[in-house]
This record gives structure tokens, sequence and C-alpha cells, in this order.
């Protein structure tokens, strides 16, 4: 793993997932994916969904073993938030460093992971790094991106929401296209593993405990 923090991205649209109309114009050759599903109800269950997306957990309760390097910059940049179209916040870099109810220390940008994913006998490696952190008042997000030698090119952006009548939400939101030879040979197979994953992040999400 020593080498996660000099690996570059794979793909070149870092940071289309958080982008208002990412829907509309997909780049060419990318699947996109994008879900919105209710997990629950109380800021106890936002605050327990949130932790769960900042420390791996939901990666971990998905099935997938996590190895983490962090990042020696212990500073969040946080992107350019949108009021629907309208740009409603510049973008910034704040330092920043906070920890679980457990003393589990959130992920930040700039941290790098081994994932590994099992597919019956296989064992599948899938390097990524946390992108970005989207932190306000009733939303939070995490965008993954994948890494060279990832099988797949893209990026993934989880992110729970406390709606105005108390209820929690998931949405997920991915870009992404075959990389590994296999990958692309595998078409079918590989969207299905890849949905497979879609629905145990929602499912751990779920059964989160809550405090």
């Amino acid at each position: 793993m020593r080498d996660l923090a000099e690996r570059p991205a794979n793909y070149g649209i870092i940071g289309a997932t958080a982008h208002f109309d990412f829907d509309r114009f997909p780049p060419k050759g990318y699947e996109l994916v994008s879900q919105r599903s209710r997990i629950g109800h109380g800021r106890a269950r936002y605050d327990a969904a949130v932790a769960g997306l900042r420390t791996w957990r939901v990666q971990r309760l998905s099935g997938i073993e996590v190895d983490v390097q962090p990042t020696t910059d212990h500073s969040t940049y946080r992107p350019v938030g949108f009021d629907g179209k309208d740009p409603a916040r510049a973008a910034s870099t704040e330092a920043q460093q906070v920890f679980a109810a457990d003393g589990e220390p959130f992920l930040q940008p700039g941290d790098s992971a081994m994932q590994r994913i099992r597919v019956g006998p296989l064992q599948i490696h899938a390097p990524v790094r946390v992108i970005a952190v989207e932190d306000e008042a009733t939303t939070h997000a995490v965008i993954f991106g994948t890494l060279e030698g990832h099988p797949e090119a893209g990026e993934e952006r989880m992110l729970v929401e406390l709606a105005d009548d108390d209820s929690v939400f998931f949405h997920l939101r991915v870009l992404s296209r075959p990389q590994a030879w296999w990958a692309r040979l595998g078409g079918p197979v590989t969207q299905r593993i890849q949905r497979s994953y879609h629905a145990r992040y929602l499912d751990a999400l779920r059964r989160i405990r809550v405090d």
C-alpha cells in the first residue's frame, strides 16, 4: 500500500458527480447511476449515517475489506456549492480533523484506500481516493474516485440528506466505465456486481446502529 498516495486517478472527470446537472451530459462511454432512497427518520439516524460515510463503515458493512492510507494534509476541500443551478458558495480549503463518537477518525479528502472485493473465489483489488467532502447543514456527502489499478474508472458520490420532515435519505451518484480488460470483457456481469454493491450500501446505512 505504500504507493497508494502516489497513484494518479485513472479518469479525467474528477468531481463530475458533484455538479448539479451531472446526469444531463454524462461523458461518452460512462454508465450513470442516480438513486435516492429513504433510510430512516430523525437527526440521530442522520448523524449515524454521516458517521458511517466518514469512517468507511458503509463499505465494510457491505462486505468490502478496506485498508486506509491517510493523507498527511489534514485540510478539507469544499467544492463549489450550488443552489439549484446557481453557485451558492465558493470552493475553499479548511483545516479539519473530526472523530466519530467511538473515537475513529473521519476520512478526509486525499485519503487513499485499497478496497478488496470478493467475487466467489476471486479477490478484486480496487484502489480509491477521497476526492471531496461536502458538509452542509442538512446534507453530507463524500466523493470517492478510482485510482490507477482499479478495474473500473470513475467516481461515486454518497450523500445523506435530512429532509424538512426529518426523513433521512441516501443519494448515490455514480459515473463509471470498465477499465481492466476483464471488466470490459465481462460487461453485464461486471455491471451486476457493481449494482449489487450499490444495494449493499443502502442496506448498510439502514443497519447502522443509532445511539
